[in-house]
């Protein structure tokens, strides 16, 4: 699976990796997976063609703000993550990105409004008190999606295939 994402800003970044390490679980043996905003899933593509049809609005799009302030949970997966207010320029990138990418197969379809995601596979009697621990960790967040990059997914392994920084 190829899962298209929305890199954020080194600051952003820094918060949710503290974050997502307050969260891990002691005798957790997955890595954590770098703070994104997941745009779009397809299956059976070659990276390659997908930069090339994507690559255009990549490089005419400026940096996006955003702004974190709910955390969210979802049993389907066991994950935490924060919820993005949704934003006129966040709804044009999906919107264009999803128009170019109309002839791929399409994968799994990803929650819109955005989320980011935190942590994942959590299990259930340890929802309540790291929910507890998050909320106190946590402050709403302002930051910059700095550059969309394409993710394959193999399992539990992620490969950057590719980056394309947005103009800041």
């Amino acid at each position: 699976m190829q899962l298209l994402v929305l890199r954020l800003d080194y600051r952003s970044s820094a918060t949710i990796e503290h974050l997502q390490r307050q969260l891990r679980q002691p005798n957790a043996n997955t890595a954590l997976q770098l703070p994104h905003i997941p745009l779009l899933a397809f299956e059976q593509t070659a990276p390659l063609q997908l930069k090339a049809a994507l690559q255009p609005i990549a490089e005419s799009t400026q940096a996006i703000a955003f702004h974190a302030s709910d955390i969210g949970f979802s049993k389907n997966g066991e994950r935490f993550y924060l919820q993005v207010q949704p934003t006129v320029a966040l709804d044009e990138l999906y919107n264009s990105l999803k128009l170019a990418g109309h002839g791929f197969q399409s994968g799994l379809e990803l929650p819109w409004p955005p989320r980011i995601p935190l942590i994942s596979k959590i299990p259930a009697p340890f929802w309540g008190p790291l929910f507890a621990r998050l909320a106190l960790e946590f402050n709403p967040l302002d930051g910059t999606g700095a550059a969309i990059e394409c993710w394959s997914v193999i399992g539990n392994r992620t490969t950057v295939e590719w980056s394309i920084f947005l103009d800041s």
